[in-house]
């Protein structure tokens, strides 16, 4: 079942999605030449897109999609889970299921800004990527998530610290230093322990 409804999962999306989106829109404007931005997002979201059906995994992984496109995908899952349709809308019923949506337009949205980037800013030779820390003991991971919060900074950090005659990654989705592919994959990458959000 779908643990958050209502305000708390409008709340959710907003803070985890549609917010990001404005600071990114923001952000790039004043980068420089090799600027780095890395954007965090999280496993979860490949968990809940390959248990999506295939009608909307098409769309999430679209090379083409547009930020408009995005934001109506994410409203109206917001207005399916609310009615109580999301399943037949081609959402799957699960505990993550709005945590996992909200990363997966952190995802998307790096995508669609990274290939903004290519093709208004090319010269610039900004990279940008989503990436999942991992399980990571913080407040909202618990004491026995799998990493230090050190140990869960070290992709973030490798990817804003890319040398700056670097070509990529960009637009990628990067865990553990390593490009996990967003198109159509066979199966979700390796994890490890998972940990079930409240």
């Amino acid at each position: 079942m779908c643990s958050v409804h209502g305000t708390g999962l409008r709340k959710r999306v907003r803070l985890q999605h549609l917010l990001p989106g404005i600071y990114l829109q923001n952000l790039l404007l004043p980068i420089t030449l090799t600027g780095r931005v890395v954007t965090v997002s999280s496993i979860t979201s490949f968990i809940v897109l390959n248990n999506c059906s295939s009608e909307l995994q098409q769309k999430f992984r679209s090379e083409t999609i547009t930020e408009e496109e995005l934001v109506g995908l994410m409203n109206k899952f917001v207005e399916d889970t609310k009615s109580g349709v999301h399943r037949k809308e081609g959402c799957p019923d699960m505990k993550v299921l709005t945590y996992g949506v909200s990363k997966m337009g952190i995802t998307v949205l790096s995508r669609i800004h990274a290939r903004k980037l290519s093709e208004q800013r090319r010269g610039d030779r900004i990279l940008l990527n989503a990436c999942c820390p991992r399980w990571v003991r913080t407040d909202m991971g618990g004491p026995t998530a799998i990493k230090s919060p050190e140990e869960g900074a070290e992709t973030p950090i490798y990817l804003a610290l890319l040398p700056s005659d670097a070509k990529g990654p960009h637009g990628e989705f990067v865990m553990e230093n390593k490009v996990e592919q967003w198109g159509p994959p066979l199966s979700v990458p390796s994890m490890g322990p998972v940990m079930i959000l409240p």
